[in-house]
């Protein structure tokens, strides 16, 4: 039985494609003595400006220079196919991302794919300490109390501290890793067709949440709603007038009292295409406004309810400005429609949100969009959804003592 521990580093993942400037890796056979071990220091093949410098200064431990001096990545792609299918086992800490920039990188230069099942030793441990929490490879080390490489983010020394972490697991349990991954199936992954298994079906969550969000949640608050928020926000970036000539509002900047705007989302979205298309503009800075609309709301003990956005209205206008204060009868007046028909109104449609020219500040929001907007035009290189098994039984439920026994003895 071969092994294969192997970790990344990057010189860049801007733009949510990495370039990789090292791949270290630890063979060994099945009682984890080392047959082979490298670090294969790799000119990423990118521009100065492209390098990501927070992590040339604070996580790689080599010179961009020495970087560049080394061979591409197609240089090292034969070896780099060899290592990993001619591994029984291939293992990493947190491996999905390492999965995924080396099918960045094979996609980039027109390499084939390299497919392959693999583990993550970062799942075991939460499995081990019986934890939800994402723990690094250093913290682990602490915890199992390894005197691992100290080099930490050389690539090399980070693979080989994870063949250690995982070995000690195993003789913690005093199990096979067999018998560690039928406890622990979620830590298999797979990387096929350069697409990574748990990647995908995280980007398939996301997608799926924001098409069942994409009007909002269903409630109608706003700004404690992160969704509604998010939307409300996207469509007073986006709005446009649907018809032309509007003057009942021409010009103006009209902001609404916190008191309506936080509780009444679907009439809000409602409320501000009616006066876009009527001319005017809705702010959410009431000092800065030409028309404020007042709203006032009674507390439970019959006190009047503060409106924050007034309060700056006031300061305002005793500061020189002559920023109109209105009620919201007055306000649907000038529009021409009443409370009751605003209520009846359905919702405002987000289609504006694919438009090619749709302001999208959202960074998760954005990449589904493109894909979206995107699907079907690219090249279809296939790609299946594989389903991993479930087990009753886990490690943190026969061994949830663990943890604090090893931490008491680091403490002694």
């Amino acid at each position: 039985m071969r092994y294969l521990f192997f970790d990344l580093e990057y010189a860049t993942s801007k733009g949510g494609e990495s370039k990789i400037c090292e791949f270290g890796y630890v063979v060994t056979d099945e009682q984890f003595k080392i047959i082979e071990r490298d670090n294969l220091i790799i000119d990423p093949n990118i521009d100065r400006s492209e390098w990501d410098y927070r992590v040339v200064r604070t996580i790689l431990t080599r010179t961009i220079s020495e970087y560049e001096s080394c061979p591409k990545f197609t240089y090292y792609y034969d070896r780099i196919v060899r290592l990993i299918t001619g591994a029984d086992l291939v293992i990493g800490h947190t491996l999905d991302s390492d999965a995924k920039a080396i099918n960045d990188d094979c996609k980039r230069y027109e390499l084939p794919s390299i497919n392959y099942d693999f583990y993550d030793v970062k799942l075991f441990y939460k499995q081990f300490a019986n934890t939800h929490r994402d723990t690094g490879v250093t913290t682990i080390l602490k915890v199992l109390n390894i005197d691992g490489e100290t080099n930490e983010h050389d690539a090399g020394a980070d693979a080989f501290n994870t063949m250690l972490e995982l070995k000690a697991m195993l003789e913690s349990l005093e199990i096979s890793i067999q018998e560690l991954i039928e406890l622990c199936p979620e830590a298999k992954n797979k990387s096929e067709n350069y697409i990574v298994k748990s990647l995908q079906e995280a980007q398939q969550r996301r997608e799926a949440e924001f098409r069942e969000h994409l009007s909002g949640d269903g409630t109608n608050d706003i700004f404690h709603n992160k969704i509604n928020k998010r939307r409300y926000l996207q469509f007073l970036d986006n709005v446009k007038p649907r018809k032309q000539g509007g003057t009942k509002l021409k010009g103006k900047k009209v902001s609404i009292s916190i008191n309506y705007e936080d509780h009444h989302y679907r009439q809000m979205l409602n409320l501000i295409q009616l006066i876009v298309d009527e001319g005017g503009t809705v702010i959410l800075k009431a000092s800065l406004s030409d028309i404020f609309m007042q709203y006032e709301v009674y507390n439970e003990d019959g006190s009047l309810r503060e409106d924050s956005k007034l309060k700056y209205v006031l300061e305002a206008n005793q500061n020189g400005a002559n920023i109109e204060i209105i009620d919201l009868d007055e306000l649907f007046a000038r529009l021409g429609i009443t409370e009751k028909e605003l209520d009846e109104m359905p919702m405002a449609s987000f289609d504006f949100l694919f438009d090619e020219d749709a302001v999208i500040k959202d960074k998760h929001d954005k990449a589904i969009i493109e894909r979206q907007k995107n699907k079907g035009k690219a090249k279809k290189k296939g790609g299946m959804v594989y389903s991993s098994g479930e087990s009753k039984t886990t490690i943190g439920d026969l061994f949830g003592d663990l943890l604090a026994k090893l931490e008491d003895t680091e403490q002694d």
